[in-house]
């Protein structure tokens, strides 16, 4: 599947399409070369303050150096956390430690058919997201793994690839939208899309081969004038050996709205079968997988209650009806406001809800606010306590003065329990809730 993935990207690489490609961190806000108007300039930043991380203060050193020029943009940095016994053990364990201090290098040209990336996956889509929907390495920070995703537009296709580690030791996939010249009823422009997924991690732990995905989309467009076109989709998705679903909906939405904003919107209705719920290689899949769990942390901390886990396996879902609600509006190319809601119909608790808002400040600041749940019913335990599985981040960074920077970060994610934490967790892969609080002073100058 990686070589016919590979074929398609090299074969489109030769005509360009009159916007830009819209695929994983392409237009993300908050890192360089993804807005309208790509600069060249190189800055170096060096912070220092205090850190709370997992359950104890520590120091805490961050240096980073980014750069752009024309369609190459960079970051390349890390943050280090000394205390009395040394680093804090999971950042300075093991070789691949050092390729995690790339925050991202990519290629994107503006109007360009081509879109490369190399770094942490941040927010990977695939298809109607059936399969795939915002999946991310980076939610146990200290075992983020460092991906490489790709991008391609040409003479009416549109293909798209990833893998989530260099080292092809965890997730690949991708998928290819081709336009067929026709249309049905009052359907136009009809395309048809194919996308697979494959977990090559390996063998879980319950004996089960790894997980494959695979989806199959027809897409046509139903208004073909005006500032926001919208189509309609039916598509239907299988994990191999396991579950289905069968889902349509709407896409509403413009790549240019008066040059300055792009908007979009889905609603969806999802019908699946047990053993399938739209999404599943998502956020939280890294920590919760056919070979990994998340550990209640309320029963890790109490010695007189059995270890409890969290989340519903993919094997023990039963059959449901999943209602997709999804928002976007980038402003500007500074500004982005995202909303994801998945409502779940069926015996699980097994909704989900993302909220990302994210902007780029004068001189070099910005602010980020991430949420993401999964793993509930309904709104009221959506605002109600943080059961299930959860991820929270507040990203800010503001500068002082011409030179200085004050950077504070808190994330509420997972960390991976050793030996060490317990003879039970020796085999396997079991995650914990892990809270972090970063607040750093320092200088950020411009070369």
């Amino acid at each position: 599947m990686r070589s016919a993935l590979a074929l398609c990207l090299a074969v489109l690489a030769a005509s360009a399409p009159a916007q830009p490609v819209a695929f994983g961190s392409a237009d993300d806000v908050l890192e360089g070369g993804s807005g309208d108007r790509p600069r060249d300039a190189l800055t170096v930043s060096a912070l220092a303050g205090p850190a709370y991380l997992p359950d104890t203060w520590r120091g805490g050193v961050r240096a980073e150096i980014a750069g752009e020029r024309g369609p190459w943009a960079f970051a390349v940095g890390q943050t280090l956390h000394p205390g009395v016994g040394g680093l804090y053990g999971p950042e300075a364990d093991e070789a691949y430690d050092a390729l995690r201090a790339i925050r991202y290098v990519r290629y994107t040209p503006r109007g360009g058919p081509l879109y490369a990336r190399l770094g942490p996956t941040e927010r990977v889509t695939l298809g109607t997201g059936a399969l795939v929907r915002r999946y991310r390495t980076t939610t146990a920070w200290d075992e983020r793994r460092v991906g490489v995703e790709a991008a391609v537009v040409g003479g009416g296709t549109r293909a798209t690839a990833f893998t989530d580690d260099v080292l092809l030791g965890g997730i690949v996939g991708g998928d290819v939208q081709v336009g067929l010249g026709a249309g049905v009823g009052p359907l136009r422009n009809l395309r048809l899309g194919l996308a697979a997924v494959h977990d090559i991690a390996g063998v879980g732990v319950t004996g089960d081969s790894s997980l494959t995905g695979v989806e199959a989309t027809l897409r046509g467009r139903l208004a073909r004038n005006g500032p926001l076109p919208v189509s309609a989709f039916v598509t239907h998705a299988r994990y191999l050996g396991q579950g289905s679903t069968l889902g349509g909906g709407l896409d509403v939405g413009a790549s240019n709205l008066a040059d300055a904003l792009r908007a979009t919107a889905r609603l969806a209705v999802f019908a699946s079968t047990p053993d399938f719920v739209p999404g599943h290689v998502g956020p939280f899949y890294p920590v919760s997988n056919g070979r990994a769990r998340i550990v209640d942390d309320g029963s890790f901390f109490d010695d007189e209650q059995a270890t409890t886990l969290v989340g519903t396996p993919l094997d023990s879902l039963g059959a449901g009806v999943d209602v997709v609600l999804d928002l976007r509006l980038v402003a500007f190319g500074r500004f982005e406001i995202a909303q994801h809601v998945r409502r779940h119909l069926g015996p699980d608790a097994a909704s989900a809800y993302g909220l990302r808002l994210a902007g780029r400040l004068p001189r070099g600041g910005h602010v980020e606010f991430g949420l993401e749940r999964q793993g509930f019913r309904g709104f009221f335990d959506l605002i109600g306590s943080l059961g299930g599985e959860n991820t929270l981040l507040l990203d800010v960074a503001v500068p002082v003065g011409e030179r200085g920077r004050v950077f504070v970060r808190s994330r509420y994610g997972y960390r991976r329990l050793a030996a060490a934490d317990g003879a039970a967790f020796a085999d396997g892969e079991f995650f914990l809730v892990e809270r972090r609080f970063e607040p750093l002073a320092g200088v950020r100058l411009r070369l």
